[in-house]
């Protein structure tokens, strides 16, 4: 069985990490991040619990940044 891979909501994911990463100051690395909350590459929904954890934002409303970041890349598609 194959894997579904859905392009645009990983992209939306690492877009609203990415923005959560720059809003502090100093902004740390991705690699400071990963290793802080020890995880890998890989996102799973454990691995997104600990990203919310480690910026102090629900699973919930980093879900709600990312279906708008989602939405804003298939516009932009279109």
């Amino acid at each position: 069985m194959s894997q579904y891979r859905n392009s645009d909501l990983l992209t939306g994911i690492a877009v609203v990490a990415k923005q959560l990463r720059e809003a502090r100051s100093p902004a740390p690395s991705q690699e400071e991040v990963m290793t802080e909350i020890k995880i890998k590459t890989n996102i799973s929904i454990g691995s997104l619990s600990l990203l919310c954890d480690y910026y102090n934002i629900s699973l919930s409303e980093f879900m709600k940044k990312v279906e708008l970041e989602v939405q804003r890349l298939k516009r932009k598609r279109k």
